[in-house]
């Protein structure tokens, strides 16, 4: 009995030593400090993310290669605004894939990495033009997905299978820190969900204009380039010849946008509309002002469920009149 009283004494003491060596040991405390605010932060970063990690997200998206029988094109706009997983509902039994990238221009390289990744012996091959003024401009190598081509192999493969522990540490400003211990004094709150088939659904709260001004900016410097659009008509014609169906749309933002870009970005609606039917293409009206837009120039995800809904209504509408016509 007092042999066992003995023993637990000298383990509790044994550990009180321990603690007081690691207490006075400033290294391995600060250490331990560290780790802990480490995960405490990285577990309470704001607005995280849902769905796929965004590393693994992009490094996979830029990997795709013939797996599509539908392909969804253009910068941002296009990316919150078109939910393959809408379509699909309308186009059942089809691969569609949103192949929209950030800041995206139709460069040669981009148009001809659409025609890549369709299936090369589907019978349903089609390409979704979206266009925004913005992604008509030229910035010869700059845009997300000219800036994705470029990163080696073995980055993309660290990004796709360790996203988990890049994203973790990724640094946080002070800023982020704090709305992410106290985020109901957050100015605003951001959700993004990040999906496989390459859609981005977001929802900011409250809603702000914010892009309006940014946008003014970049078409003071910048303007639609008649040089983007004959690589649209060129390919849009060539996909036409070779059996591939290929539609346009302008990607609805607000009125506000619309109108400012009407104004100054360079962009005639009507003469793209014109050229782009000539090549073949197939083009799609739709009111701008009829979906809510949480920045003036991306779409609320409640907004890019309706619009994707009737995107697929009316290519549906159009193919159906086409094989009721061809019945004929």
């Amino acid at each position: 009995m007092n042999n066992n009283y003995t023993g637990a004494k000298e383990q509790k003491s044994k550990r009180a030593q321990a603690l007081m060596l690691i207490i006075r040991d400033r290294t391995l405390l600060t250490f331990l400090v560290a780790a802990v605010l480490i995960i405490l932060m990285g577990t309470l970063r704001p607005d995280k993310p849902e769905g796929m990690y965004p590393t693994r997200y992009w490094a996979t998206k830029i990997t795709w290669e013939n797996c599509a029988d539908m392909v969804i094109a253009g910068d941002s706009r296009s990316l919150m605004a078109v939910s393959p997983e809408e379509l699909e509902k309308v186009f059942p039994g089809t691969e569609i894939l949103n192949y929209a990238f950030g800041a995206n221009w139709y460069s040669e390289k981009y148009l001809q990495a659409l025609e890549e990744l369709l299936y090369p012996n589907s019978k349903n091959k089609r390409i979704f033009v979206g266009i925004s003024p913005h992604a008509l401009t030229h910035r010869t190598n700059s845009g997300h997905f000219l800036e994705m081509t470029k990163r080696s192999k073995q980055n993309i493969y660290i990004e796709r299978q360790f996203a988990a522990i890049l994203e973790f540490f990724e640094p946080m400003s002070f800023r982020d820190a704090f709305y992410g211990l106290f985020p109901n004094l957050a100015p605003t709150r951001t959700r993004k969900y990040f999906y496989p088939d390459g859609f981005v659904a977001v929802h900011k709260y409250p809603l702000e204009l914010n892009e309006l001004k940014r946008y003014r900016k970049l078409f003071e410097k910048r303007q639609v380039s008649e040089i983007v659009i004959k690589n649209i008509t060129d390919f849009t014609s060539k996909w036409t010849n070779e059996g591939i169906i290929v539609y346009g749309f302008l990607v609805p933002s607000c009125k506000e946008m619309a109108e400012m870009e009407k104004n100054i970005s360079g962009f005639n609606e009507e003469k793209f509309k014109t050229v782009f039917k000539q090549a073949g293409g197939i083009w799609i009206d739709f009111d701008q002002t009829a979906y809510s837009s949480f920045d003036g120039s991306h779409l609320q995800d409640e907004g890019a469920y309706r619009f994707s809904k009737d995107l697929a209504k009316s290519v549906k509408e159009i193919e159906n009149r086409f094989t009721k016509r061809f019945a004929d």
